[in-house]
């Protein structure tokens, strides 16, 4: 009930001393008390029933009413039995929010306790059978296969909120109200990742959110890992929902995190024709595996073997996963990463889980790496003019597809990093392939570009990104060249070209690896990196000479150049 109501009772006779705002808060329970202290006893949404004894002192009225709100209870009875409420008293309720009712001496604490708990008995047996009709609606929604968008249009009809079902990724799966825009579910994700508790309160305002200040209540659906999990967005603070709508809003979520259950349960068969056809496509290059063999296991996938297709291969690390999913959390994280962040293609009645398998990514392990298959459809080939946006990737034009998709990662960054877990992702993607006899040869472009993102990630400075992604295109650089020699073969290469020059500047000062570096950056040029450097020419004459003696290197042929050069990017 709310606090008009009890202000509506004829016999009680209470009085509002604050704001008439305060006749629209939520009571729950009532309880009575004369402690300086009460907060420890204290429950949200409690209507707090006093005699004032306590209040001797200058400052008593302001510790009690900081207690209660700090508990969370918003109403206070003060009795008149002993005198008037004091002028104190009803200033700090309006400090910190409480909303204050006066009960006269006539009035006895008992008399307003039960009427309170005849009016809260008879609401919550009228709110629970609508809560159990609308159960039974939406179990036999489900019973019927109804899916989650007629169970959220079911909902919406019922309860009358606006409530959205996002992944943690802020891709929105179905909701009761109008579409979320990507800039605010991107937030509300930020938000549910690294929440304490849940359910949890944000505050949205400014250009995330076109209405202005409001507030959302997050709630989980299903457990952990949170990364790959799905939450439910509910406009409003859940504090001051009805029982009735607390209710249905759990029923909600409950129901949605079954009908995901059995989405993925009946994917199962997908994910094993996943991984056989990534299986063969990294047999020795693809090679003496028959083209029409990988053609049937992608025709029986949903995959056209003629289309086009973007490869990707990523590695995942965190500092900790939990949760019934953990053992298979980078496949589902590669899966939803790859996933158009809007739900259905315009026109398309559809609902993305009915699509999911027709035109969805093919997402298995390979190792240590996850590689995802991502279709390119015919439709979108051509491309906006001026360059995709990345929030078609990776559906944009065949030659930016790569960009575009590598551009939807980057954006995906900040919701990543706000996960507890300290996810760090390294992906490559390769070029558009065409056909089945193609993708081998972007799979090993996807894993060369894997490979240099892992180089630029460990050469990143503190704190590391959550994402590093490259293309194919950037790896015809001496990095990827780098990537594939074994980390002691490269650490050997450096120490024995630069281990003289380091040993040489500890004890002299000379500052002969800065100056190397210089003068390589100035191709050689010695009144470049003279001025560069800030010194003679002569010095650098000097320096360089010093090099080459001590390394019997010479720094005028292009060999020796070249050497030095790679040494001195060898982490």
């Amino acid at each position: 009930m709310r606090v008009r109501d009890l202000l509506d009772v004829p016999g009680l006779g209470l009085r509002l001393l604050t704001d008439v705002s305060g006749v629209d808060r939520v009571i729950r329970h009532v309880y009575t008390t004369d402690l300086p202290d009460p907060s420890r006893y204290l429950t949200l949404g409690d209507l707090v029933l006093t005699g004032m004894i306590w209040c001797r002192e200058p400052g008593d009225a302001d510790r009690f009413v900081g207690a209660l709100a700090r508990a969370g209870a918003g109403v206070l009875g003060a009795g008149e039995a002993l005198g008037e409420v004091k002028p104190e008293l009803i200033q700090a309720c309006g400090r910190h929010g409480i909303t204050l009712l006066a009960v006269p001496a006539e009035t006895s604490f008992a008399a307003v306790t039960e009427e309170v708990g005849r009016r809260l008995n008879g609401d919550r047996a009228t709110a629970m059978s609508r809560v159990l009709g609308r159960r039974r609606l939406l179990l036999s929604a489900v019973a019927e296969g109804a899916g989650l968008d007629a169970m959220f249009r079911l909902m919406g009809r019922e309860i009358g909120a606006e409530c959205w079902l996002l992944t943690a990724t802020g891709r929105v799966v179905g909701g009761t109200g109008p579409s979320v825009s990507g800039p605010l579910a991107l937030r509300l994700a930020g938000e549910y990742l690294k929440a304490d508790r849940l359910p949890a309160m944000v505050k949205v305002s400014g250009p995330q959110n076109a209405a202005g200040d409001q507030k959302y209540s997050l709630f989980a659906v299903g457990g952990e890992p949170r990364i790959t999990s799905w939450f439910l967005a509910c406009a409003g603070h859940e504090q001051d929902w009805a029982h009735e709508l607390r209710e249905s809003v759990a029923e909600m979520a409950a129901d949605a995190a079954l009908e995901r259950a059995r989405l993925d349960a009946g994917r199962a068969g997908d994910r094993k024709l996943a991984e056989a056809i990534v299986t063969m496509l990294a047999a020795e290059g693809g090679e003496g595996v028959a083209p029409a063999e990988i053609a049937s296991l992608m025709r029986a996938a949903g995959l056209p073997p003629e289309e086009r297709y973007l490869v990707a291969a990523m590695t995942a690390e965190a500092d900790r996963m939990t949760g019934p999913n953990a053992e298979r959390w980078r496949s589902d994280l590669a899966e939803e990463l790859a996933l158009p962040p809007a739900g259905n293609p315009a026109g398309d009645p559809r609902t993305r889980q009915e699509t999911r398998r027709a035109e969805g990514p093919v997402v298995a392990a390979l190792g240590d790496q996850i590689v995802t298959l991502i279709p390119l459809p015919a439709s979108f080939e051509a491309g906006p003019a001026g360059g995709p946006d990345p929030q078609d990737a990776p559906r944009a034009g065949a030659v930016p597809a790569a960009h575009a998709f590598a551009a939807r990662l980057r954006d995906a960054q900040p919701v990543l990093e706000s996960d507890r877990s300290r996810l760090r992702l390294t992906v490559g993607i390769s070029a558009p392939a065409e056909g089945v006899a193609a993708l081998a040869g972007a799979l090993n472009e996807a894993q060369s570009a894997r490979r240099l993102a892992a180089i630029r990630a460990a050469a990143a400075p503190a704190p590391v990104p959550a994402v590093c992604v490259v293309t194919s295109d950037e790896v015809a650089s001496h990095e990827l060249l780098l990537a594939s020699v074994p980390g002691s073969v490269l650490r050997s290469f450096r120490d024995r070209l630069l281990g003289p020059l380091l040993a040489y500047d500890e004890r002299h000062r000379a500052e002969l690896l800065p100056t190397l570096r210089e003068f390589l950056a100035c191709s050689g040029s010695w009144n470049a990196c003279a001025a560069r450097m800030y010194v003679h020419v002569n010095t650098v004459r000097y320096r360089i000479r010093r090099i080459e003696e001590l390394t019997g290197r010479d720094l005028s042929c292009l060999d020796d150049q070249v050497d030095f050069f790679l040494a001195l990017r060898i982490r």
